[in-house]
């Protein structure tokens, strides 16, 4: 029973510890999210073909390409999403030969992901 009061104190000094580095915490991320967000990307970061300058050019006015990057839609999707952004976003809309050069493109390249025998895992594929 002695001990409880001092563990409590132990607790309490570690807690505070903890609290005390939560500032320097979160300037550090602060700074890491400042340097990404102040690095430029180059259009080569996406995939080569026909339509990259197009969509590197028309997307990264909003976004980085790691959204795009990231996705893997049907071109069904991609298209959708064209209208969805300037319906909710303020997107110019994309019309004519300039909207299939890019909905192509991403749909070509960032379209489903095709998934081995084994589901997908990069290790055992």
């Amino acid at each position: 029973m002695r001990l409880l009061p001092y563990a409590a104190v132990v607790v309490l000094l570690c807690a505070s510890a903890t609290i005390a580095q939560t500032p320097d915490l979160a300037q550090r991320q602060a700074e890491a999210a400042a340097a990404l967000a102040e690095r430029q990307e180059e259009e080569t970061v996406l995939a080569e073909g026909e339509g990259r300058s197009e969509v590197f050019g028309y997307c990264t006015a909003c976004h980085n390409t790691a959204l795009i990057r990231r996705s893997a839609f049907t071109r069904e999707r991609w298209d959708e999403l064209m209208d969805w952004m300037a319906e909710k976003h303020g997107m110019n809309p994309l019309e004519g030969e300039f909207r299939d050069t890019i909905v192509d493109y991403l749909a070509r390249h960032y379209g489903p992901l095709t998934r081995g025998p084994r589901g997908g895992n990069p290790f055992l594929n």
